[in-house]
């Protein structure tokens, strides 16, 4: 089983947007690829969330095992 199932690709990454449109983008945070945190795009401001959606899906950002971040499409509540 893959340990990201619901990935999100590099191409729809670039997105990703808050629940009124803005886009956003996580990154991490550490100098060693660890923790995850998010920006607006266009102003870089805080983005203070872990949550984004992507063609209308909603998704959660994380910091990735191995470092760097994945999104990935949130399950059906």
């Amino acid at each position: 089983m893959p340990r990201y199932p619901r990935y999100v690709c590099a191409d729809c990454r670039a997105l990703a947007v808050d629940q009124y449109g803005r886009l956003v983008e996580f990154f991490n945070t550490g100098f060693l690829g660890t923790g995850c945190a998010g920006s607006y795009r266009d102003d870089q401001s805080a983005y203070l969330s872990d949550q984004c959606w992507i063609n209308g899906q909603r998704c959660t950002a994380k910091e990735a095992r191995f470092g760097g971040i994945v999104i990935e499409v949130t399950e059906h509540e």
